[in-house]
């Protein structure tokens, strides 16, 4: 986090010291944040909740551990991308697994959520690891999508897949800043916001410049190396957002997991 120009003066015999300490830090000593939609459950919304935040409203894009809010719309620089199940213990339980795709036997009934052979429910979850734009000091920050959200993060990669170089390359991965704008859904349950509904409204802003790339995508792309687990307990609230009735979302397709 930047500290406001006017503090500068007073913390500049800081500067000799800039960077110092950290000889033991690595990317796994950190809690990397998730970037959250928020949703009109969201506790950040429940005036009677400790996670209150006044200024809060649904569909706002929220960082899990600064608190930073975004508004509506955020401009990402993807750097890495996983997918992955998580296994989830039925009636919003917790955490109980980590799953390579495919990994583990499971019900993919069209109508009913994924169940493992244990019962416990399966989630796959589609890992964007980014930069937010303008804001380099905060560092990598996962956005997450699942349920709904999976056809928006595989058009996405299907948009980064296509983006070429003026030579006519296909661009690196991390090589775009990326608008994403998040618009209310709703089915006859309820509902909710995502970066789209019929439509991914997700659209490419620029290449980055050469600073940005040398001095922000690449350092943070190799800080994901030492990376070994996520906190997804950031995302327990936010994992299943869709309002459901009778297994169907509000396209027709299998309801969320």
């Amino acid at each position: 986090m930047v500290e406001p120009k006017n503090k500068k003066n007073e913390v500049g015999f800081l500067d000799e010291h800039a960077n110092k300490g950290f000889e033991n830090v690595s990317a796994e000593d950190f809690s990397i944040p998730f970037l959250k939609i928020l949703q009109p459950l969201s506790s950040q919304l429940d005036e009677d909740a400790p996670e209150f935040i006044k200024s809060a409203k649904s569909g706002m894009f929220f960082n899990t551990v600064t608190e930073r809010l975004y508004g509506r719309t955020v401009q990402l620089i993807p750097l890495r991308y996983k997918k992955v199940w998580l296994e989830w213990l039925p009636e919003r339980g917790g955490l109980v697994g980590k799953h390579e795709p495919g990994a583990i036997k499971v019900n993919k009934d069209k109508f009913t959520k994924w169940i493992s052979e244990n019962g416990n429910i399966i989630a796959e979850h589609h890992n964007f690891y980014c930069l937010v734009a303008n804001h380099f000091d905060e560092g990598p920050i996962v956005f997450s999508l699942t349920s709904t959200g999976n056809r928006h993060a595989k058009n996405w990669n299907t948009q980064i897949m296509m983006t070429r170089l003026p030579s006519g390359n296909r661009a690196p991965f991390f090589s775009s800043i990326w608008e994403l704008e998040t618009v209310k859904n709703k089915n006859d349950a309820g509902s909710w916001y995502m970066i789209g509904d019929k439509k991914t409204m997700v659209k490419r802003v620029r290449f980055v410049s050469q600073i940005e790339f040398t001095e922000q995508v690449l350092p943070n792309r190799e800080s994901l190396d030492s990376l070994k687990e996520l906190d997804y307990t950031q995302i327990e609230d936010n994992r299943d957002i869709t309002p459901q009735k009778a297994g169907v979302d509000s396209d027709g397709n299998s309801a969320p997991y």
